[in-house]
Parts: structure tokens; sequence; C-alpha cells
């Protein structure tokens, strides 16, 4: 859950700027808890001149695979049911960034500005930083 969190936090930072405020750098990130030092290391270490936020995905994938192999995950099955949910997520971040990278035409602009930056900081935006919040704090009830 703590990669689920992650990477909702890491796509919500490239298209908020609410949230990117809140965690403007990845020090912040891991002083939050949603990542560790050495998480961070192996992150920074990694160049992209594209977002990141797939990363977390990796490292679950492999701690998945680990836990198969070690009995921990007692079944195949199970693993590809936690694979394809994790890859199912994986896209619906990859579309909310490609909502955000899209440009909206300057037509529906003019009769929907609320389609510019519904990630802003705005009264109508939408409240990423709750979401955030309500994750971490889900996941911390869980652990």
């Amino acid at each position: 859950m703590r990669y689920v969190n992650l990477t909702s936090l890491l796509i919500f930072r490239s298209v908020s700027t609410a949230v990117y405020k809140r965690f403007p750098t990845m020090d912040h990130v891991v002083e939050a808890g949603f990542m560790t030092t050495d998480e961070r290391k192996l992150f920074n270490h990694l160049k992209s001149p594209h977002l990141k936020y797939w990363v977390p995905f990796i490292w679950f994938g492999n701690l998945a695979t680990k836990a198969r192999n070690e009995g921990r995950i007692r079944d195949s099955v199970d693993l590809q049911s936690l694979m394809t949910e994790m890859n199912r997520y994986r896209s619906w971040c990859s579309l909310l960034f490609g909502y955000d990278w899209v440009g909206i035409p300057l037509v529906y602009t003019q009769v929907a500005e609320q389609l510019i930056n519904p990630f802003g900081e705005d009264d109508d935006d939408f409240e990423t930083n709750w979401c955030i919040d309500r994750n971490l704090q889900l996941w911390t009830k869980c652990t």
C-alpha cells in the first residue's frame, strides 16, 4: 500500500500545484514517510527526462515476486491478481498525467474555465491533498 500511496503522491505532485507546494522536493516526500532514504537514493539515481511515477510499481513487482518465491504469496494466481491490479492503477495514473499534459483548446476554456487546471488551488478544484492524507491515514491504520 505504501507504494500505491507513493505513486499517488508522485502523480499528484506533477498535476497539482497544491500538492507540489506541500511536497516541493523528494526530501519532503521522505520526511512525510512515503519513501525511505534508500528508496530516494535509488529514485534519484535513475536518470530519465520523463516523470518517474512508475518506479514504485517496479519496486512493488520485485517485492511481490520475492514474496511469491519465499512462499508469502502462496499461489501464482494471487500474484497475478496483485500484478493485474497494480497495472490497472498504473494505467489510471498515466491517464491522469495524460489529461494534465494535453492542453485544452481555447474555445473550451472560454465555456469551462475549470478545465484548465482542475488540480490547482481554487475552491472548485479537486482536493488532492485531502486524497493523499486520507490514503496515508488508511495505510497507517492497516499496518
